[in-house]
């Protein structure tokens, strides 16, 4: 090989690093951008389970009818070493959680457990009859911040599943009474927890995705990014992360379902977590042969469900749970 070969051979790999280099640093800036995360309670911070509202907007939505007479904040062990979850701990009555189930609730990105959003799906299942545990997943809310970055659920999950390790040893629940409720998100991390745990009986999706990939490439383009850079954003966060986006899925929800029952809901009209991803749910339940529930409430944007159809919301999910889940005794 003469000089002219290898100096030509040099340049195409000096290139070649150069836009490997350059497509890992775009993505690593996206990783950093859309992976961050925003602990802290927000303009929420005045909210509990006994008294809320909705501070972002202005709303006359009656939150007053969903208040708790009686809560408790506890503090537990969460899913890696050195992550300790803030919650709220919702009896059915001061004495304790009875016979009843227990649903816990988990909340979706960037909001916690102050949100009004989450506690109204927690005031509407107590004053059904059900406890309830709405905590805070890592890097969110009151919770350990772990490094400030949401992980689409693919670490957070594993605090849903020390939470019910929690309400085992600590509340004397069994398998057969612990359900759970994610909302967008908190969907996601929910499905992976179901799928991963067999513990966890039935399982309530609100606006959730289902393909972590697709996702990814429609959270791009959605903050004005070609989804052709979503690979560098993934090779980014597992690089400078330590983060595998693509590890684990939402998808295990319903390979693993054991015939546990899921009921998924999706508005038409949310343009934040596309409806698609709740169709793509029915079409891979009917193959996988899941005991699986879907409703799309038309013109229901992303989490507005339990507002724009605040009765059917109720009765849905309350009777979903009420069927799927026995009592704890």
């Amino acid at each position: 090989m003469n000089n002219f070969n290898i100096k030509l051979i040099s340049i195409f790999l000096i290139i070649i690093v150069l836009l490997a280099s350059t497509y890992i640093g775009i993505g690593y800036f996206i990783y950093s951008t859309l992976a961050r995360a925003e602990p802290g309670c927000a303009n929420n911070c005045e909210n509990t389970p006994s008294s809320f509202k909705d501070n972002e907007e202005i709303s006359n939505f009656p939150f007053e009818k969903f208040a708790v007479q009686y809560w408790e904040h506890k503090q537990f062990k969460g899913g890696d070493e050195g992550i300790q979850i803030d919650a709220w701990w919702i009896p059915i009555s001061k004495e304790g959680p009875g016979d009843a189930p227990v649903i816990m609730v988990t909340h979706g990105l960037r909001i916690s457990k102050f949100d009004p959003d989450m506690l109204l799906v927690a005031g509407m299942l107590n004053h059904s009859g059900f406890n309830v545990l709405l905590f805070d997943l890592r890097d969110h809310g009151k919770s350990t911040i772990e490094d400030g970055k949401v992980s689409l659920g693919t670490k957070e999950y594993k605090d849903v599943i020390a939470s019910v390790d929690w309400l085992i040893k600590e509340q004397g629940f069994e398998n057969k009474s612990i359900g759970i409720y994610g909302d967008s998100m908190g969907a996601a991390t929910a499905a992976i927890a179901f799928g991963m745990d067999k513990r966890i009986q039935s399982l309530v999706l609100d606006n959730g995705y289902l393909d972590l990939n697709i996702i990814i490439k429609e959270e791009l383009q959605r903050e004005g990014y070609p989804s052709w850079l979503a690979q560098g954003a993934i090779w980014a966060a597992e690089i400078f992360g330590n983060e595998d986006f693509l590890e684990l899925s939402p998808k295990l929800a319903f390979i693993n379902h054991m015939n546990r029952p899921i009921f998924a809901m999706h508005g038409t009209a949310d343009t934040r977590v596309l409806p698609h991803h709740t169709i793509d749910m029915k079409i891979l339940g009917a193959q996988k042969n899941a005991n699986l529930l879907t409703w799309f409430p038309e013109d229901a944007g992303h989490s507005d469900i339990k507002y724009m159809y605040s009765q059917e919301f109720s009765d849905k999910v309350v009777n979903f749970f009420r069927t799927s889940l026995n009592g704890r005794l």
